[in-house]
């Protein structure tokens, strides 16, 4: 499934299967609380295979000044969970350096507790996000994600979407999202993707 199309599972509503685990900021076991939830998720799910591997969402490369950094692109990567995980706090702490702006950047997310991440199974059968809200953070799970209407609907406006090139500084790389985009379409639904 094309990475830029996990994020449309955030409006994914309850008829889709949809679960999440929601903590508010002002919960002193945040971080505890949150990675359970993630957990739970993750685990009544599927998303890990074998040795928990799962896909993440990662960045492809640091961005150069023609890229804007709030879009910056990311790829899946084969992963595993490790036996000391800490989702939430640690790995959405992990530095990545400053930006073009001089704004941190972290691997996860924007700081412990600041998650913003997609996660993906194998099989691409289950998305996990985790997001920061204005009042809490979240994971959220969604299963058959590209049986949904949110996502499809994302996938479709992509291949079929005439990009000005002059928004391409902004949008980060929209031609190799769409190429993505009329792939995914041909496998999945052949006859129904257009060149």
């Amino acid at each position: 499934m094309p990475m830029f199309a996990v994020g449309a599972t955030v409006s994914c509503g309850d008829g889709t299967g949809r679960r999440d685990a929601y903590v508010d900021f002002d919960d002193p076991f945040l971080i505890e609380r949150a990675n359970q939830g993630w957990y739970d998720l993750a685990t009544s799910f599927r998303l890990f295979g074998a040795d928990r591997e799962f896909l993440l969402a990662l960045p492809a490369h640091r961005h150069s000044a023609r890229a804007a950094c709030r879009h910056r692109q990311s790829v899946w990567r084969r992963v595993r969970l490790p036996d000391d995980w800490d989702v939430m706090g640690a790995a959405c702490a992990i530095g990545r350096g400053t930006s073009e702006h001089g704004y941190p950047e972290h691997l996860l997310g924007s700081g412990a507790g600041r998650p913003e991440f997609a996660m993906l199974s194998l099989d691409s059968t289950v998305a996990l996000i985790g997001t920061t809200w204005q009042s809490g953070i979240s994971s959220l799970a969604v299963p058959d994600p590209s049986d949904t209407e949110p996502v499809r609907n994302m996938i479709d406006w992509v291949a079929t979407r005439e990009w000005d090139p002059r928004e391409e500084w902004f949008m980060g790389a929209p031609r190799s999202d769409r190429a993505e985009a009329l792939a995914w379409l041909r496998r999945n639904e052949p006859g129904t993707a257009e060149t």
